[in-house]
């Protein structure tokens, strides 16, 4: 996907052609995650909980309902006049990710941790490669160019598997896994404690990326990714892929 992105990309500086512009967008924002879906597909078969058509709804719909909200409050509380407000983004972005799956748990149905997790995982997938040609777009809007936009999505691929995706995972699975145990959503100490461990590193990755800070420290995004997957890793490590049926000879 990442090659088939900036193929398009030199396609379109080559030929002129801007109508494979949206299409080399996506193909680089939904890389990474993709991928990431895949490798923990492969680990815990989490796809196999929910139907297929409620992932692909809670990617679609859920993925912009999150990024909608998040949107429209970033808005109103995050300023280009004050940079610190960045550190506000992730109490605002994380709720909105939590929405779409809070909304299919409220119903009963699907609660499970395995279940959770997919639906958390599809919710955020959706936000994250929106937003990440989003900021493609603006870079364009900025006279940064179609190759600056591809490196913006590059950069993003690999980033946003390992703090989008694992945050909202993580949450879910501590919720879904309580509520599973109760047999109904409610609000627990430790989903309380998951969610602020996920809202604080999701402001504190995006404090490192934007503040005026020296650059040595912002390596220390990596530290913050290392850790966001490692606490998504022991949220999940309890779960197994489901034996599949015996079939007759």
């Amino acid at each position: 996907m990442i090659v088939l992105s900036f193929s398009l990309i030199a396609m379109m500086q080559a030929a002129g052609n801007q109508a494979v512009m949206p299409a080399a967008f996506f193909y680089g924002a939904a890389a990474g995650p993709i991928a990431l879906l895949l490798a923990i597909h492969d680990r815990i078969h989490i796809a196999t909980s929910v139907p297929a058509m409620t992932l692909m709804g809670m990617f679609l719909f859920g993925g912009g309902v999150a990024l909608l909200l998040g949107g429209y409050f970033d808005s109103l509380f995050i300023s280009q006049k004050n940079s610190t407000s960045i550190l506000r983004v992730g109490w605002i972005e994380e709720p909105a990710k939590l929405v779409p799956p809070l909304a299919v748990a409220l119903t009963g149905r699907h609660l499970t941790k395995a279940a959770g997790v997919a639906l958390g995982l599809s919710c955020a997938t959706g936000f994250t490669i929106m937003e990440s040609m989003a900021y493609a777009w603006k870079s364009i809007a900025n006279n940064g160019g179609a190759v600056g936009a591809g490196t913006i999505l590059l950069i993003r691929g690999l980033t946003t598997p390992f703090s989008h995706l694992v945050w909202t995972g993580l949450v879910c699975a501590v919720a879904f896994g309580a509520w599973q145990i109760r047999g109904r959503a409610v609000v627990t100490i430790p989903i309380i404690a998951a969610f602020m461990t996920a809202a604080l590193l999701h402001s504190l990755s995006d404090g490192l990326l934007i503040l005026d800070i020296p650059q040595p420290a912002r390596l220390l995004f990596l530290v913050v990714a290392a850790a966001s997957y490692w606490l998504f890793h022991r949220a999940t490590r309890d779960l197994r892929p489901q034996a599949a049926p015996a079939t007759e000879p």
